[in-house]
C-alpha cells in the first residue's frame, strides 16, 4: 500500500493560443484565387454544315410523304374545278346552245352570281342570203331578206341595219331594226337553217334625195 499513501501528481496541459482570425481581404483574395484557378468551360463544338445532297434528299422525302401528296392532290382538284367553272361561266351561252341538257345546271351556276344564260351569239355564222327592196306604191316599199345560220347551234336573232344610198354611194337614210321589231322573226335562228323576213317600209325620198341603192347588214347590239 505504498501506492495508496502517495497520490498521483496532477497533470497540467499547457494552454494553446487560439488561431488568429484571417482578415476579410485575405478571404476575398483566396476566393478569387480559387475562382481564377478553375479552368474555363470548353466551348460546345459547332455542328458541321449539312451537305447539299442531304438537304435535297430531305426535301424530296418531305414532298413524297402521303399527307403532303394528299394535300397537293386536293389543291390540284380544287383548282381544276375552279378553272372549269370559270370557263363554263364564260362560255355558258355556247354550252347551252350546243348541249341544251346543260342549261338547267348553267342556270343554277349563274343564279348566285347574277348572270343569265342567253342564246349564243356568233355574228360571223349569220349570212344574209338574199335581199330585195321593192317599191309598191308611192312611198310604200317592201324589203325582203333571208338570213342563214351556218353554225351547228341555234343563234340569237341579230339586229338589222338598212341604209339607203344615192348615186354617189353616200348614205341618205339609215334605219336600225332591233330583233323584236322584225315581223315574224323568231328569237332563235335554227342551226344550219334559213329564215325569211319581210318588212313594210314608208320611205320619204324624192327628187331632192334620189335613192339609187341600199346596203343591209346584221349585228348584235
Amino acid at each position: 500500500a505504498p501506492d495508496a499513501a502517495f497520490p498521483e501528481p496532477e497533470r497540467f496541459v499547457e494552454p494553446t493560443a487560439p488561431p488568429e482570425p484571417i482578415p476579410l481581404a485575405a478571404n476575398a483574395a483566396a476566393a478569387a484565387a480559387s475562382v481564377a484557378l478553375d479552368p474555363p468551360p470548353e466551348p460546345e463544338p459547332e455542328p458541321e454544315p449539312e451537305p447539299g445532297f442531304v438537304r435535297q434528299a430531305r426535301r424530296r422525302a418531305f414532298w413524297r410523304t402521303p399527307a403532303v401528296r394528299a394535300v397537293l392532290l386536293s389543291l390540284a382538284l380544287l383548282l381544276s374545278l375552279l378553272l372549269a367553272g370559270q370557263w363554263a361561266l364564260h362560255e355558258r351561252d355556247q354550252l347551252a346552245a350546243l348541249h341544251p341538257e346543260l342549261k338547267p345546271w348553267l342556270d343554277r351556276l349563274c343564279e348566285p352570281l347574277g348572270c343569265q344564260v342567253e342564246p349564243a351569239r356568233r355574228i360571223d355564222a349569220i349570212v344574209i342570203d338574199s335581199t330585195a327592196l321593192v317599191r309598191r306604191q308611192g312611198n310604200a316599199y317592201s324589203f325582203d331578206l333571208v338570213l342563214k345560220n351556218t353554225a351547228p347551234m341555234a343563234l340569237a336573232m341579230p339586229a338589222l341595219e338598212l341604209s339607203l344610198t344615192n348615186t354617189s354611194e353616200d348614205v341618205i337614210a339609215r334605219r336600225v331594226f332591233l330583233p323584236q321589231e322584225l315581223p315574224g322573226a323568231p328569237a332563235l335562228l335554227p342551226a344550219q337553217s334559213s329564215v325569211a323576213i319581210s318588212l313594210r317600209l314608208s320611205l320619204a325620198v324624192g327628187d331632192a334625195l334620189p335613192m339609187a341603192g341600199y346596203r343591209a347588214l346584221v349585228f348584235y347590239p
